[in-house]
């Protein structure tokens, strides 16, 4: 079968997979290295593949440029403009005109690439290009858009967050096969839309990455998950965005109080927002020396982040999926997060201490639990490790989207 796969795909995540000279290539679209997941497992299954994604350090003038990297895998970079709501050059900001440019760009390049079937990612410009390219399409929506849009606080990120929600209504009207990432998602959007889409969603959870579920986290005398004395736990959060959706700030002064027990206790914030001198920091003040800023880093480097870390607090107060949650159940690693944010309930099964994230105290009063109960932190790690890895495998998320390709080229044969 030939798949193409549109979405976002970062060459530096494509590069150490697949040998990739990622210096003469676009720097691709950053934010998804669960695609590149997904692209391995059709790869070893004998699948072509043709990946189809943006990229913004282009020519906006330059054709798409088409990377064969072998016979069963293409990569194809299309120009993006940089700027959201400014113009670039004598063009609108890409979300003015709901990506019109980049929309193009993509159904040509899908079109170019004459694939089976189409796997578009997130519901917008990739899949509306998909509907816009005539091929059998496939829609995997990974987010709430709605949700995500009520949450923002600053007004530009409002505004072009509900444009995004206006470019999801359009494509989920049209859409013929979908699939969400947790019954909670299907849920939502089917609520959202209620008798205004074609089809109904079919519920494939985000695969995770093989590496996770093959590392063991690095346990020391002492750490929640083993008896002993308690020594420095560290507590981990990843989060890209400092916002009232992610709710970091309440879980930061939760930290505060948890550390008034645990003195030597340290809070290590990774993802956007979060480096040294970024919008977390200036929040934070000069309250702890204890909490360590370090930003963005590389999906590698977060597992990494994990298995030297106690516990993670997870404080987004809705997830259509919980990647992080899922990562660090799958590494066992003990896990705080929100008992009513979305799918978080789903994805932990039990795993997880789950409370009122909107609360600090609730949330210190579980990491005082996973520190002074460290018999039930190793049953729930372990208990983590087997559902993680039998619910959330790659290969038998693979097998699902398998089945959903097969249906939409049926359905287009018979149209």
């Amino acid at each position: 079968m030939h798949i193409a796969l549109a979405g976002p795909f970062a060459t530096a995540d494509m590069a150490a997979r697949w040998g990739l000279a990622s210096g003469s290539l676009p720097q691709g679209y950053a934010g998804a290295p669960l695609l590149c997941d997904l692209a391995d497992e059709l790869l070893l299954r004998g699948h072509r593949l043709s990946l189809v994604t943006l990229t913004s350090d282009m020519s906006l003038s330059a054709p798409p440029l088409v990377h064969q990297h072998s016979a069963q895998l293409s990569i194809t970079y299309c120009p993006m403009r940089p700027r959201a709501w400014p113009f670039n050059g004598w063009r609108l900001g890409r979300i003015v005109d709901l990506y019109a440019f980049e929309r193009a760009q993509l159904a040509r390049a899908l079109r170019a690439a004459q694939p089976d079937v189409v796997h578009a990612h997130w519901a917008g410009e990739f899949a509306w290009a998909a509907q816009a390219s005539g091929l059998a399409s496939v829609l995997t929506c990974h987010d709430d858009p709605w949700s995500v849009a009520r949450l923002q606080r600053r007004w530009r990120h409002r505004g072009y967050r509900w444009l995004r929600a206006l470019m999801a209504g359009l494509v989920l009207r049209r859409a013929l096969h979908l699939s969400a990432v947790s019954p909670h998602l299907a849920q939502v959007l089917t609520q959202t839309l209620a008798g205004r889409m074609r089809a109904r969603f079919t519920v494939v959870p985000n695969p995770l990455a093989p590496q996770a579920l093959a590392m063991q986290r690095q346990m020391q005398p002492g750490q929640p998950g083993q008896p002993g004395q308690l020594g420095r736990p560290r507590v981990l959060m990843v989060n890209h965005g400092f916002d009232a959706l992610k709710n970091v700030a309440t879980a930061m002064l939760a930290f505060e109080a948890f550390a008034a027990a645990h003195p030597q206790a340290e809070l290590v914030l990774l993802g956007h927002d979060f480096a040294p001198g970024g919008a977390a920091q200036k929040w934070w003040g000069q309250r702890s020396t204890r909490v360590r800023f370090v930003g963005a880093v590389a999906h590698a480097d977060v597992l990494a982040w994990m298995a030297r870390s106690d516990v993670l607090v997870h404080a987004a107060v809705t997830e259509a999926f919980g990647m992080v949650v899922a990562e660090a159940l799958a590494l066992g690693l003990p896990v705080v997060a929100g008992a009513q944010s979305g799918a978080v309930p789903w994805v932990a099964g039990g795993s997880a201490w789950l409370v009122d994230v909107q609360d600090a105290q609730a949330i210190t009063q579980a990491l005082l639990q996973v520190m002074q109960q460290p018999l039930e932190a190793q049953r729930r790690a372990s208990l983590g490790r087997v559902s993680m890895r039998e619910r959330f495998g790659v290969a038998q998320v693979a097998s699902a989207y398998e089945a959903l390709y097969r249906q939409a080229m049926t359905q287009a044969k018979l149209r």
